[in-house]
């Protein structure tokens, strides 16, 4: 006889609100550190950046958008600067290392940073990437050597070598503006996933020889992709011009919907953000709440308002062993949900950071100040 574990999935789901944090513009795009995992990473719809550090509450780094070299920039580009300077980020990701990260952003270029550690934070690479928007940006790792994913509103992804920014592939075929990437591999074997705004979804290798495959989501519109930690299981989220979002799990070998689940608001009120946790839940941000399933059942298994306030459609992130959750609220705010594991985290890190302080006070004999905020105002003041 079979002995069944009871499902505890309450208890493993992020769903207490221990942080509410503002940097000042609306996050559309969110990455947590891999390696330090209360570290967030946060690019905004006015194309800021800010690394906060959940723990200590504190901003690392805060960043407004800039152009390095406007003259090394396409001359289209800088005539769309001049005539509208606004511009939003679409997409921020660490590498898989965590030394650096980027920033694909609404107009023409993708810049990487490097990370050295608490606020240092350099300059690496700016990229003319796509004509138009950049709406996605990944890393990934083919002959072995780190390299960025871009695809953008001309209907393209190109492929760059992560040290120099030279450019190594141009993949063309689809037929409207490509939304996203998701790169993956299987027995030494590199490929990636791109899904265009018409809802096709192609796969590629890192060669010259054209798409793999040819699928249609479910939505045929704005879908996204990821695998389960593992890599052995394959989601995709989207959503229709009419609202309609769906979470399918896809049989890679055949290109069918293995699952669809369900729960989604009848007409969701913008595009929904999706992210999948310990080879066990997904997540959605859909209906001012984020709904959670268990990846073996279509059915519905929480929804999680956050103590309220929610965009109708908010963007999540989860940190990488599922301890926390970020999510986008209402008034430029960020909440910041745990479970378990992720409350004795930052209990961990709370306590350090205050242990470092009062050592501090008592070195220069002075009231107690916390490091962390004045690294922090510092590191403003120098990047203004």
């Amino acid at each position: 006889m079979i002995t069944v574990e009871p499902f505890n999935a309450p208890d493993d789901i992020p769903k207490t609100v221990v942080r509410t944090l503002n940097q000042g513009s609306s996050p559309m795009s969110m990455d947590f550190h891999p390696v330090q995992q209360s570290l967030l990473l946060v690019g905004t719809n006015v194309g800021d950046i800010a690394l906060l550090e959940v723990g200590s509450r504190e901003p690392l780094v805060l960043r407004n958008f800039k152009v390095w070299d406007l003259g090394a920039c396409s001359m289209p580009f800088q005539a769309a600067l001049v005539k509208d300077p606004g511009v939003s980020v679409n997409r921020v990701i660490w590498s898989p290392d965590g030394a650096l990260f980027g920033v694909a952003y609404s107009r023409h270029i993708v810049q990487i940073y490097s990370y050295h550690g608490g606020e240092e934070v350099r300059n690496h690479l700016e990229i003319d990437a796509h004509v138009g928007g950049v709406n996605d940006l990944a890393f990934s790792h083919p002959n072995k050597q780190l390299c960025v994913i871009t695809c953008g509103d001309d209907k393209t992804i190109k492929v760059w070598d992560a040290a120099t920014g030279a450019r190594q592939y141009t993949f063309e075929g689809h037929e409207a503006p490509v939304y996203s990437v998701c790169p993956h591999y299987k027995e030494n074997i590199q490929f990636f996933f791109s899904a265009a705004l018409g809802g096709k979804i192609k796969a590629w290798l890192y060669d010259n020889l054209g798409s793999r495959v040819d699928y249609d989501a479910p939505g045929r519109w704005c879908t996204t992709m990821a695998y389960s930690a593992d890599g052995t299981r394959l989601f995709s989220c989207g959503t229709s011009k009419d609202g309609e979002s769906s979470i399918v799990e896809w049989n890679e070998n055949d290109g069918a919907v293995k699952r669809t689940y369900q729960g989604f608001r009848k007409r969701s009120l913008g595009v929904v953000q999706f992210d999948t946790t310990k080879n066990r839940f997904l997540a959605a941000g859909d209906d001012f709440s984020i709904k959670f399933w268990d990846m073996d059942n279509v059915q519905l298994l929480t929804t999680v308002d956050a103590e309220g306030g929610l965009p109708p459609s908010p963007r999540i992130r989860f940190n990488k062993d599922g301890s926390l959750l970020a999510v986008s609220a209402n008034e430029n705010g960020i909440k910041v949900l745990a479970n378990g594991d992720g409350i004795h985290l930052l209990r961990t890190l709370e306590n350090s950071s205050l242990y470092d302080a009062s050592r501090t006070s008592e070195a220069m004999a002075k009231p107690t100040i916390n490091p962390i905020s004045a690294t922090a105002a510092a590191a403003t003041s120098a990047w203004d």
